[in-house]
């Protein structure tokens, strides 16, 4: 008698029974029930006829039939279908529902529905407890263990067909064809030399192509692989407890790789790891049987993330089971479940990937939460909310220069300092050695109005900013005037500051001229040429720096900002200027980050203080610096993350046809808001912007963010 049926029979106290299922299963419980009342056979898709000399019948029927209990006849994958399509009949008629070891189905089953709670409830701390009251402890390994920073794990194949192409391998729907190479190997659970002997079978490709795809997939498992470091801490807890602790997993990859991988990620330390592809048996089949008669025990805690595979599967071969969320999981009980309404492209699930792989790494992510996740370091407010857009924006940035026949592209001082950082790794890893070179270009809206001052409209415009200061200092400072330059005359004579300004107009033409002579000499050495044509690099702007520019040079500026204010009128409208973001009313923010675009213009930034003026060698004149050491720790911090972000999307995750809209990167930083998530990080209580017309100091607070 089969080992499952024996133990069904063995359990079983009713007498008067139906029979779910018309396989093998079935029909070796028919034969075991013996002296049972069977009432009759149920089937899924039939409901009429017989089966080993049972009437088949309908559930409506069996209702009437009044059956103490429906056995669910089937393979563990099998039975779940069953216990979700008649659970609630069962509920409702007070009949039980077994399985084939004679498990109570729906006390397991709401056992396993309770553990979902535990999001909310349950931290590390709880799970240690659990570790400490069982003999030996088994950890499912992907999504629990260790996790892929993609959305989906399938995502993995689709990035991967993108990769191939470079090496010249062209498989349509590479994922689907995978799929299908894996169903046709006539075993259970084949491992991944199975799958590619098979998937070279049906694409007809070369022994070194089938290489080449099966070394790619290998290399990018690895790179997109973290590890859950709660999990890996109650690993090391279940160790120095004493506990034999073991690793099973459903998964192509034999324990030689696996374990190999596990090592290089610091998971060691457990007894052993079962693979299914190594014994052709999965959590499904026999997989949890061969693990307890090769490990036996007084008692087995399994944990994992699949409710079903971890948890039904296990618990109904009589282990004690602790179902952990997956970060992917925890994502749908949060307050950031909406983005996966906005989610369209690859491109845009891998970095929703990489968003929960950070924030939801810890299954205790949501403890004692409100469904808002706590956030409490600039570091991941910079890898959460800041790296996507920036991302977007070198894409958006590396495709405007492929097209745009630019002989270099100047990275404007000083918020192009950290994007030429970024946009160079770009170049270089992606293999794109045509872009245009790029240059770090010292500008700021001081240094080219300075050079720029033509007319008194210019003078005027320069005036504009509010200031709180004598019409003397405000002069000096605007126009970089000494003091003895300054009329003596009371100023109160003139009737507004702009006619006490034009009153110094020789002066300041003449300044102008010096500050653009000495400006032209720092773009010679630089190499620009006259006739060439720039792309100007700007983060958020009207197109000032641009403007005054474009009066002065010989060679053509185009305008590539992050963010546009399309509201000027005057002169700056024919300036040629692109945008990621484009605002069209300066008094209307139309998107999160034209509120909030100054958070990112205190950290993507030089360390350098703003320039003023030029020497007469062509060489930058710096403003007082007026950040503090911290701050300044706090911008070298802020891109370093941004950067990690940066290099793994790139190296690892990026397809280069697939789109990010801008729409979705702003909808990713505006989770920030206390809306979503709950920031309480003090980094944040320092932000401050200078302005470089009068030295302003604004100082950004948390109300600005909501």
């Amino acid at each position: 008698m089969d080992y499952r049926v024996e133990k069904l029979i063995n359990r079983l106290i009713y007498k008067k029974v139906a029979v779910y299922g018309t396989g093998i299963h079935a029909k070796r419980v028919i034969e075991a029930l013996g002296s049972c009342q069977i009432v009759g056979v149920l089937d899924g898709a039939v409901s009429f006829g017989e089966y080993a000399g049972n009437k088949i019948i309908s559930t409506d029927e069996m209702i009437l039939l009044h059956p103490q209990a429906v056995i669910a006849a089937a393979q563990l994958s099998s039975t779940l279908a069953i216990y979700y399509r008649i659970h609630l009949i069962c509920r409702e008629h007070q009949i039980a529902l077994l399985d084939v070891w004679g498990n109570d189905l729906l006390r397991l089953m709401d056992d396993l529905e309770k553990q979902k709670e535990n999001v909310f409830s349950k931290n590390l701390v709880w799970l240690q407890r659990e570790i400490d009251r069982h003999e030996i402890i088994s950890f499912d390994v992907f999504d629990t263990v260790i996790m892929r920073n993609t959305l989906y794990p399938m995502d993995v194949f689709d990035i991967m067909e993108e990769k191939v192409k470079e090496q010249g391998i062209c498989v349509t729907d590479f994922g689907k064809t995978r799929a299908l190479a894996e169903q046709s190997v006539d075993c259970i659970s084949p491992n991944i030399y199975q799958i590619y002997d098979a998937f070279q079978k049906r694409q007809k490709i070369s022994d070194l192509q089938k290489r080449v795809l099966l070394d790619m997939e290998l290399q990018i498992e690895r790179q997109v692989l973290i590890v859950r470091d709660d999990i890996v801490k109650a690993v090391h807890y279940a160790i120095q407890k004493g506990k034999k602790v073991y690793f099973i997993s459903d998964m192509y990859l034999p324990k030689e790789l696996l374990s190999e991988i596990l090592y290089s990620m610091g998971v060691e330390g457990y007894q052993d790891l079962l693979v299914s592809c190594d014994y052709h048996q999965t959590k499904y089949t026999r997989l949890y049987k061969l693990f307890m008669d090769k490990y036996p025990a007084r008692s087995y805690l399994h944990i994992g993330d699949n409710l079903e595979a971890d948890g039904f599967c296990a618990k109904a071969h009589g282990m004690d089971v602790y179902v952990i969320p997956s970060a992917l999981e925890l994502l749908r009980v949060s307050s950031y479940r909406e983005l996966l309404k906005y989610v369209h492209t690859l491109n845009e699930r891998s970095m929703l990937g990489m968003l929960i792989a950070r924030i939801f790494r810890s299954p205790f992510a949501l403890f004692q939460s409100d469904g808002r996740p706590f956030i409490n370091h600039i570091q991941d407010i910079a890898y959460l909310y800041f790296a996507p857009l920036i991302t977007k924006l070198l894409i958006w940035l590396i495709k405007e220069a492929e097209r745009g026949d630019y002989d270099k592209i100047l990275f404007s001082a000083r918020d192009g300092f950290f994007i030429r950082k970024l946009y160079s790794f770009a170049k270089e890893e992606l293999h794109m050695d045509k872009l245009p070179q790029e240059v770090y270009f010292y500008a700021s809206r001081m240094l080219c109005a300075l050079a720029g001052m033509q007319n008194e409209a210019d003078l005027a415009w320069m005036l504009s900013a509010p200031f709180d200061s004598s019409w003397q200092e405000v002069l000096a400072e605007r126009f970089d005037l000494k003091k003895e330059e300054l009329m003596n005359k009371n100023s109160q004579a003139y009737a507004s500051i702009e006619e006490y300004a034009v009153a110094h107009k020789e002066i300041i033409y003449a300044h102008s001229k010096e500050v653009r002579k000495n400006y032209e000499k720092y773009m010679q050495q630089l190499g620009l040429k006259s006739g060439e044509k720039y792309a100007f690099f700007d983060f958020v702007s009207c197109g000032t720096c641009q403007y005054f520019l474009s009066r002065n040079v010989s060679f053509s500026l185009e305008g590539l900002y992050c963010g546009y204010y399309d509201s000027v009128t005057g002169g700056k409208r024919n300036v040629p200027i692109k945008a990621l973001f484009v605002n069209k009313n300066y008094f209307k923010k139309e998107t999160f980050f034209f509120k909030h675009y100054l958070i990112y213009e205190t950290v993507m930034t030089s360390k350098e203080a703003s320039v003023r003026n030029m020497d007469a060698c062509g060489r930058p004149i710096f403003a007082n610096e007026t950040r503090n050491m911290h701050q300044l720790e706090v911008i070298d911090q802020v891109q370093e993350e941004i950067f990690k972000y940066v290099k793994q999307f790139i190296t690892a995750l990026y397809v280069r046809d697939s789109v990010i809209s801008p729409e979705y990167v702003d909808r990713i930083f505006a989770l920030l808001a206390q809306k979503y998530t709950n920031e309480n990080c003090d980094d944040l209580d320092y932000m401050e912007l200078v302005d470089d017309f009068g030295n302003n100091i604004l100082k950004l607070t948390r109300d600005q963010m909501q």
